[in-house]
């Protein structure tokens, strides 16, 4: 019998001319939220030029962190939206 265990990426894009806004609030996620890694990738959507990324335990602390970010820590005149996918799959065994 397996069970199986995955990490889910919180994903919020933006226009590269927000980036330099954007910056001092990821600082800010790194302190808020130490547990998740934030990061700032290239976007290969073609409305986004970078997406900012962040990872959860399971899908339920993606979602409450994703709207906590855009609805919280992000200016509201961008409008940012947030998304979420589980990502790394591993297939364990468990004993018992």
């Amino acid at each position: 019998m397996g069970k199986y265990q995955g990490k889910w990426v919180i994903m919020i894009g933006f226009k590269g001319e927000h980036l330099a806004e954007i910056e001092p609030i990821i600082k800010k996620l790194q302190e808020d939220y130490p547990d998740q890694e934030w990061n700032v990738m290239n976007s290969k959507f073609p409305q986004y030029e970078f997406i900012l990324t962040g990872f959860a335990g399971d899908r339920d602390k993606a979602h409450q962190i994703g709207m906590a970010v855009v609805r919280k820590h992000m200016p509201k005149y961008l409008s940012l939206l947030y998304w979420i996918k589980e990502v790394n799959l591993a297939k364990y065994n468990v004993e018992g």
